[in-house]
């Protein structure tokens, strides 16, 4: 399928858009455009999740002959088996899989020329076009286990997977409860029709939230690329560093890692980008181990000033703060390693999602 999904991003416009040179930030008029497209792209997905149901069960309560049960004799027993109907509602699924990635692309595009961070020339870039078309796919980018560093480190992996199985399950578990629901309201009279069409809203809502969180994904992704690249330029140093602190620094990327839990786009780039500017060499696996925080508090002024700006930074460059999170902040505050709040963490992550820049945290630090 990503040829195909090729293709589409290379037929998308590039629509001329007033951007400033500051790609990490955004003007009112950038700001109007993205949300413009965020609504239509999650009133279209709920459209289609609706459209989903509805073309599923209309065609089998208008034709019910085109929708025969097969008799499959299996154990010595008859089994009436509704094959046809299976393999068009597999039709159906891929379809509608296919044209939610179709729009996520789309919005994902769009984004990416609002901010400035797509234009004639950078469109052809591969990289840039495996990341847009990635956040369609919603594809989590693991390049960052090339230098060591695992988010997963010290976790259940069997819990993850059952996790992740639930989680996709999600929309077709949430249709069973409200149908289940359905029938003790209403009892007999509860048809089947009314149990099979009351998916409707469930399957719209879960396209509309599935939708809207990978656009929010595709903005943070977009900014985090753009921030990431300013910040590493502010705090580039012309001195060499010691190894004691390029130790830290591995250290302190793992740190971001496990605090989030999460194979992200922008840590991989931050990461990336760190390496290069201090000429670390990766590791086959660097893990966190005990005596981090007292590390931090035996490391020079400046270098520890890096650090305390990265791990702040970390917290916010995926747009989300978990309960976990939120204890490891004041975890760091209560160890005198970090002077600012939870509440300063969301007002500047809320700041960065909206294209107000990071300037406070950053001149907080460096």
């Amino acid at each position: 399928m990503k040829p195909i999904y090729n293709l589409f991003y290379r037929i998308l416009p590039i629509r001329k858009v007033n951007t400033d040179n500051q790609l990490f930030l955004l003007t009112e008029e950038e700001i109007k455009i993205i949300r413009t497209k965020e609504k239509i792209a999650i009133w279209s997905a709920a459209f289609f999740g609706a459209m989903g149901v509805v073309l599923l069960y209309v065609p089998q309560y208008a034709f019910p002959h085109l929708f025969p049960n097969t008799n499959i004799s299996m154990f010595g027993k008859t089994f009436a088996v509704p094959v046809v109907m299976l393999v068009y509602s597999v039709v159906l699924v891929i379809i509608e899989i296919m044209l939610l990635t179709f729009l996520n692309i789309w919005c994902a595009h769009e984004i990416a020329v609002a901010t400035g961070f797509l234009n004639y020339q950078s469109k052809k870039e591969k990289d840039k076009r495996n990341l847009l078309i990635n956040i369609g796919l919603e594809k989590k980018n693991k390049e960052i286990l090339k230098y060591g560093i695992d988010p997963l480190q010290g976790i259940n992996k069997k819990a993850l997977l059952a996790w992740n199985f639930f989680f996709i399950l999600k929309a077709t578990l949430s249709n069973m409860l409200f149908k289940i629901l359905i029938q003790r309201l209403l009892g007999r009279y509860a048809i089947k029709a009314v149990q099979d069409f009351a998916g409707i809203p469930i399957f719209a809502a879960w396209n509309a939230y599935g939708t809207k969180v990978i656009l929010k994904e595709a903005r943070v992704i977009i900014m985090g690329q753009n921030l990431i690249e300013e910040v590493c330029r502010r705090i580039r140093k012309d001195q060499a560093p010691t190894e004691e602190f390029k130790n830290l620094l591995y250290d302190t990327l793992q740190y971001i890692a496990v605090s989030k839990r999460d194979f992200h786009q922008n840590h991989f780039i931050l990461t990336k980008n760190l390496f290069e500017i201090y000429n670390v060499q990766p590791k086959d696996r660097h893990w966190l181990e005990e005596g981090y925080y007292q590390k931090l508090h035996a490391a020079g002024k400046e270098e520890k000033e890096v650090c305390q700006l990265l791990i702040s930074i970390g917290f916010l460059l995926d747009g989300k703060l978990s309960i976990t999170e939120r204890l490891q902040i004041h975890e760091l505050k209560k160890e005198g390693l970090l002077d600012i709040s939870t509440e300063e963490i969301k007002k500047y992550q809320h700041d960065f999602l909206n294209g107000r820049g990071i300037e406070g945290l950053i001149t907080k630090y460096i």
